[in-house]
């Protein structure tokens, strides 16, 4: 199988982009949710399904919740705050590394800048010859990361004053099958044909893999930022893009491992 020919394969470390994207609420409480977006405030009251028979204060306690525990899993109620993205190269036989790392309170500045990256090597590559293009590498980007990329895209799509296409690698991405090479998902990589998705942390754990932080939850990450942004915005952008690098880091790393197998 494809996925497993480049996984295995030595040399296709260096033909990969790695990258993680994280991403906070835009609008840390409900209250705040529904002073700046009526409508998606009210859409998020249907999303929680209040059927029960209970009083207002505590179908508002119940909605709040839901809303902090649920909601930084949707694209349309979070804001990307940091990107990662990493390639690799040998030099006297050595492993080495280009990494990058991009943050910024304002999303469209951190999108804008990881798109022009996208749209260079969508320039480079060639859509009749597919293996011109890096692969994707990272965990859960099939998931997560990809479709969050395109749908805060087409929010901010207007902002974009030359080129309001989506870059080609990532429409691309799109029509790569799972297990198929352009796409390395160590989601699909860990299960090894089998059905257990395994949270990175436990995989990084198992392998013994170096870490510089542990990685936080969508839910306390999108907390702790909320919770710190305000009265420390350096410190606290620097922790989330922390966050990022490491689980980026963790990526390469079990990458770097499988393809010695």
């Amino acid at each position: 199988m494809a996925l497993f020919d480049d996984v295995f394969n030595k040399a296709s470390i260096y033909e990969m982009l790695f990258f993680n994207v994280k991403s906070v609420l835009i609008h840390p409480t409900l209250e705040d949710l529904e002073a700046k977006n009526k409508l998606l405030f009210e859409r998020w009251q249907f999303l929680a399904k209040l059927k029960h028979h209970v009083n207002g204060l505590e179908n508002k306690q119940y909605v709040e919740t839901n809303y902090q525990e649920n909601a930084p899993h949707y694209p349309e109620y979070t804001k990307i705050v940091a990107i990662t993205y990493a390639t690799l190269y040998a030099e006297n036989g050595t492993l080495k590394r280009f990494f990058k790392k991009i943050v910024n309170e304002d999303e469209y500045v951190v999108l804008a800048t990881f798109m022009d990256v996208l749209y260079e090597l969508s320039s480079s590559g060639s859509k009749s010859n597919p293996q011109y293009f890096p692969m994707f590498c990272g965990h859960n980007i099939i998931s997560y990361d990809i479709p969050l990329l395109i749908k805060r895209f087409i929010l901010h799509r207007d902002k974009f004053e030359h080129n309001k296409q989506l870059p080609y690698i990532l429409k691309r991405s799109l029509n790569i099958k799972p297990w198929e090479s352009g796409v390395i998902d160590i989601v699909n990589v860990w299960k090894f044909n089998g059905y257990d998705n395994m949270p990175l942390m436990l995989i990084a754990d198992y392998l013994g893999l170096k870490k510089t932080v542990e990685l936080l939850s969508l839910v306390e990450l999108s907390r702790y930022y909320w919770e710190n942004i305000s009265g420390k915005p350096k410190e606290t952008l620097e922790f989330v893009s922390l966050q990022s690098a490491t689980q980026t880091n963790l990526v390469i790393q079990l990458i770097n491992e499988l393809r010695q197998l």
